[in-house]
């Protein structure tokens, strides 16, 4: 049977890439035999990258398991991993391998004896040490990844790159549609699951092309809901017909490979979320490339390719010359200037560097700028009351949006910190597209949102757990990204904005402790609430807004301090009442 592309299921969360790396890090140099790989499974086990089921396990080891502040030992981890009684129990590591090495991120060498060795190659050397970034990462490796694979024994009658293959797909239907006058948004989702997962041969591009195009207008002619999905379902069953699991896997693979997709900046969602494109801001550097790469796989020895995909700098880019680059820098120059006149400033007349390296900076500084002119677009935008209303809804139904609920809380708590208005800056540290839409979630390490107000400052972070791993993942983590925030902000004072859709009572214990006691030898600010009160705030200053009256960053700040002051709180058990208190109390003093 022929297989639909998708990601590991081992790596469906790209952030895990790291993650898992890190771990093979530690057995770098040793022999990849099978006991290397069950210690490699075991490893994942012990540094909480991987969580086993419970089956199989006795309640003291469930209890290890779910004790995140345990620090497991490794014999306590093989212990578990042995425990688990799998059939193939190499096996297991040999899967949470295999995605770093076809990534191109690890690599197996053979010693002189013969023996094939663990190595973390260059280019996961530069991810492990952050010189390139997540997105970065992703980019490189689907440039080159192509099917048939030689790291791989399946798809050897393929021959695609489907990264490249993806673009080129959606270009030739974008140029079908406005060829026959109709609008070209790219294809939509279930196209995406249909068509792109089941590319085999960039010499099918065109055909495919055309058979999407006839089926989105056959299913276009449908009468109604029922009648599309019975439509939907024949064709999948008759296109697909060679494919394993073809109805189960066009969705279930179609939004993890979308994400990996969307990291690399060259995607764009649209139409609500509904619609995959190429991204507009991209288009010099996707035609550059597409007129390079027509999306053939090439052939390779097993040495030549492990060698290939391990460079960071194999796949050279075309549009890395003075006169490509000098293109991108002038579009992006237009495009600041319109959003520069949209806000009332006076265009700036910028000069284009001339040699590729200080182009490179050039643009990278020039994406900045707009990123900044495109948040302050949003925040003049959203002080309209039906914006706000937008955002409400998005908080309210932040797991039924079209994006992954983790990525949508950063993103619509940081437009409803925008709301707020009067900040010097809000800046989210999530990776942005050209668009200013997150990639993905912020990087570890550093707030989710950092708030510069006139006088005082703020962190803001956000989680969508609600189970006991809230507070591992997110008790020391905060804290720690606080502090490091006031080091760096010391002239005033600042605060944390805690947002998530319930408070685990060990997250309100450990944050209470700060508060009151607290971190690392002085006192902190935080402000734990729920999703539901931050909606309540921003009810509350819509319902301002429209009666025109004024607010600011000082009624914010009261807000902060009232929460915060916990002088008259009994316990941290009453706490997370108290912060509901005051939210009402507050919101009812500024609509009176």
């Amino acid at each position: 049977m022929d297989m639909l592309w998708s990601a590991s299921t081992t790596m469906r969360n790209p952030e895990r890439t790291l993650s898992f790396l890190k771990t093979v890090k530690e057995i770098e140099g040793d022999v990849w035999n099978e006991e290397t790989q069950m210690k490699y499974q075991a490893l994942l086990i012990k540094n909480r990258f991987y969580k086993p089921t419970s089956d199989n396990l006795s309640d003291k080891q469930i209890a290890i398991i779910n004790d995140y502040a345990h620090q497991m030992t490794y014999d306590e981890a093989r212990d578990i991993f042995d425990s688990k009684g799998y059939v193939d129990p190499d096996m297991r590591g040999r899967t949470s391998f295999d995605p770093l090495e076809k990534l191109g991120l690890v690599a197996l060498n053979i010693n002189k004896k013969g023996a094939r060795y663990i190595r973390v190659t260059d280019f996961g050397n530069l991810f492990l040490s952050e010189v390139i970034d997540l997105g970065e990462m992703v980019f490189t490796s689907l440039l080159k990844m192509q099917f048939p694979n030689p790291l791989s024994r399946d798809r050897q009658d393929y021959n695609i790159k489907p990264f490249i293959g993806t673009l080129r797909l959606i270009r030739r239907v974008n140029e079908l549609c406005t060829e026959r006058g109709e609008k070209a948004k790219g294809i939509s989702k279930e196209e995406f699951g249909i068509f792109v997962l089941s590319l085999k041969s960039y010499l099918d591009i065109d055909s495919i092309a055309e058979k999407l195009l006839t089926f989105r207008y056959k299913k276009s002619r449908c009468s109604n809901d029922k009648e599309q999905k019975l439509f939907v379902s024949k064709f999948i069953s008759e296109h697909l017909v060679n494919f394993l699991n073809p109805h189960k896997n066009t969705q279930e693979y179609s939004d993890n490979i979308i994400r990996y997709l969307r990291l690399t900046r060259y995607i764009y969602i649209r139409g609500g979320g509904y619609y995959v494109d190429l991204e507009p801001r991209r288009m010099v550097e996707i035609n550059a490339i597409l007129q390079q790469d027509n999306g053939a796989a090439k052939e390779f020895s097993l040495d030549e390719y492990k060698q290939y995909i391990s460079d960071y700098h194999a796949y050279e880019l075309p549009f890395e010359t003075t006169a490509e680059l000098s293109k991108i820098a002038a579009s992006v120059i237009a495009e600041i200037n319109t959003l520069s006149a949209e806000l009332g400033a006076q265009p700036e007349i910028v000069s284009v560097a001339d040699s590729p390296e200080t182009l490179k900076i050039q643009i990278a500084k020039l994406r900045e700028q707009r990123l900044l002119l495109q948040n302050l677009i949003l925040r003049r935008d959203y002080q309209d009351t039906k914006r706000i209303d937008e955002v409400i809804y998005a908080l309210k139904n932040i797991r039924t949006i079209d994006t992954k609920p983790s990525i949508a809380l950063e993103k619509w708590a940081n437009i409803a910190l925008n709301v707020l208005d009067d900040a010097v800056k809000i800046q989210p540290n999530a990776p942005l597209g050209d668009d200013n839409e997150p990639t993905f979630t912020a990087p570890r390490g550093v707030p989710d949102i950092e708030c510069y107000y006139d006088g005082f400052g703020a962190v803001c972070e956000v989680t969508m757990q609600i189970t006991r791993d809230q507070w591992v993942n997110e008790g020391q983590p905060v804290m720690r990204h606080l502090r490091l925030f006031e080091l760096a902000n010391s002239t005033n004072e600042n605060y944390c904005l805690f947002i998530a859709p319930s408070l685990h009572v060990d997250t309100i214990n450990t944050f209470w402790n700060a508060v009151k006691y607290e971190y690392e030898g002085q006192k902190q600010k935080i402000v734990p609430i729920t999703i539901t009160g931050m909606v309540d705030i921003l009810s509350a200053v819509r319902n301002i807004k429209a009666a025109r009256k004024p607010f600011g960053k000082d009624d914010l700040r009261r807000l902060y301090d009232a929460c915060v002051d916990i002088s008259t709180v009994a316990n941290s058990t009453v706490w997370t009442k108290h912060i509901k208190d005051k939210i009402h109390e507050w919101s009812a003093l500024l609509e009176s």
